[in-house]
């Protein structure tokens, strides 16, 4: 994994110290890179309007193919009122 995903991952770019704890609890845990950098992640934003559905990467989802699709992935859901 080299640092350019890594930081597509977190949203923000780590330093030293976060890239050794993440390389640390892959180690530790046995789980993902994509698992463990979640922890440390800025987890996205989604704001939902009619429909409930929402657009991430270019791709209309709802929230539950959202979660199937990264099932390690933490979101926010942001409801707009009617």
């Amino acid at each position: 994994m080299n640092k350019k995903n890594l930081t597509e991952l977190l949203g923000y770019e780590p330093g030293a110290e976060l890239k050794r704890m993440i390389l640390d609890d892959v180690k530790t845990s046995g789980l993902s890179i994509e698992e463990c950098a979640d922890k440390y992640a800025m987890p996205p934003q989604f704001i939902v309007g009619r429909g409930s559905t929402f657009e991430y990467n270019g791709e209309t989802m709802t929230s539950e193919e959202f979660q199937r699709r990264f099932p390690y992935r933490r979101f926010v859901i942001i409801r707009t009122r009617e």
